[in-house]
């Protein structure tokens, strides 16, 4: 008999893993606050040569950050951020190194036979760039969508959407994003963020499709204050100006997600590359307006995890209930974790209907960053500060009572984003 809750996929990032979780499992009572509904942790990155001998005999860092799963539910896509850096490599230093997307056979990755292996591994992918962030699988199925966020060696200098053809397993598309006009830096920054040489390129994070209009593509550019719409079909067909045009936001952008009937994006403001500012607000745009080039694209700006506008909270990440009436969202610095109300918030009245602040079983500080909606009614949102492997967590929230219903730990270390299959 299937799961009617179904599973989470939840990336490893300092854990060179993916955890696998049962959602029914996860909701029993007597497993709250364990690792018991974890089926497996299948290796999600590659092994590597450290010696130069040519044989491999370390665990790749990897840093699996986001996750896209297939229609089907056979193959997840792993974006591991450092790629076949070692691990001495990606502690040295994180960013800037090219990128690899593991590809994730779902039954095998339930088999407790692959827990710590690479047995659940179908292939790895290499993108050709550094720093892959965000992903998403384009709306035939048949092309994944992965954004170079940085430069070879830097944090900045992200310039690209990598089109990887999921039936080849090769990339077939190199989709250019547009630098900032006349902005002076010679070239990437030899700064970490936040510097002011930041600010020349979009350094893509989260990424999202609308089936509107041919196929929208929507690119959260942490460089800049804003997000990118791109038109698919040209993209694809090798357009060296996709850009249909650019909506601003508060501040730089990461999560980002796409309404179930494609006609809204919700974005969260994270933080600027640029100057020391972290954002307090999640965006909303209408896909129709941004197509348009629209300079009121924009329909809603709402502030999240405080009530104090000049409290900034970090909001993470972003996720639409499948009504679509409703957006989760996830503020980092301030560890809670919202519902907005979407049509109040187009409408300009207050909009922020649940506000919690989830508890780890360690006390540790809750850090909420990547959701997933499971079952048609749970935001599963990972959770947990880092401190180790197995550190972080996922939170269950009832979309129907607005409660934390459970948890379960051990999924791995500072994890980012999750998928629910």
């Amino acid at each position: 008999m299937a799961n009617a809750l179904g599973h989470l996929i939840v990336s490893g990032r300092w854990d060179d893993n993916v955890a696998i979780v049962d959602v029914a499992a996860a909701l029993r009572a007597e497993n709250d606050g364990t690792p018991n509904a974890v089926l497996a942790r299948p290796r999600a990155t590659p092994d590597v040569d450290t010696d130069g001998d040519g044989k491999p005999d370390a665990k790749a860092s990897g840093q699996p950050v986001s996750i896209a799963v297939d229609a089907q539910s056979r193959f997840a896509y792993v974006v591991n951020h450092s790629g076949g850096a070692t691990p001495a490599g990606a502690a040295g230093y994180q960013h800037g190194h090219p990128g690899l997307v593991g590809v994730v056979d779902l039954k095998a990755a339930r088999d407790k036979a692959n827990d710590g292996t690479l047995g659940a591994i179908a292939e790895f992918v290499p993108t050709g760039r550094t720093g892959p962030v965000g992903c998403a699988i384009t709306p035939d199925g048949r092309t994944l969508l992965v954004n170079c966020g940085e430069a070879e060696g830097s944090e900045d200098g992200g310039d690209e959407i990598t089109a990887i053809d999921v039936a080849t397993r090769k990339v077939v598309r190199r989709i250019p994003l547009a630098e900032m006009p006349g902005h002076p830096a010679p070239g990437p920054s030899k700064h970490d963020s936040p510097h002011p040489s930041f600010g020349r390129y979009p350094n893509p994070t989260g990424l999202g499709i609308s089936a509107l209009q041919g196929g929208l593509v929507f690119v959260a550019n942490g460089g800049f204050s804003d997000v990118s719409v791109l038109s698919l079909e040209a993209a694809m067909a090798g357009d060296k100006r996709p850009e249909i045009g650019r909506v601003a936001i508060e501040t730089g952008p990461f999560g980002l997600a796409v309404s179930p009937d494609g006609r809204l994006v919700a974005v969260a403001a994270r933080e600027s590359m640029s100057h020391a500012y972290e954002g307090r607000t999640v965006s909303i745009i209408d896909v129709a307006r941004a197509a348009a080039g629209g300079k009121d694209a924009e329909v809603a700006r709402v502030r999240v995890g405080s009530d104090d506008p000049n409290e900034a909270t970090r909001p993470f990440a972003v996720a639409f209930a499948p009504d679509g009436k409703r957006v989760v969202a996830t503020c980092f610095r301030s560890n809670t974790i919202s519902l907005i109300d979407v049509d109040d918030a187009i409408a300009g009245r207050s909009a922020e209907t649940l506000r919690l602040y989830p508890r780890t079983p360690t006390g540790a500080l809750a850090r909420p960053r990547g959701i997933a909606i499971a079952g048609g009614r749970y935001a599963c949102v990972i959770g947990g500060a880092k401190a180790g492997p197995g550190s972080s967590l996922v939170w269950f929230l009832d979309l129907e009572s607005g409660k934390i219903v459970s948890c379960t730990t051990g999924v791995g270390n500072e994890s980012y984003m999750l998928a629910a299959f």
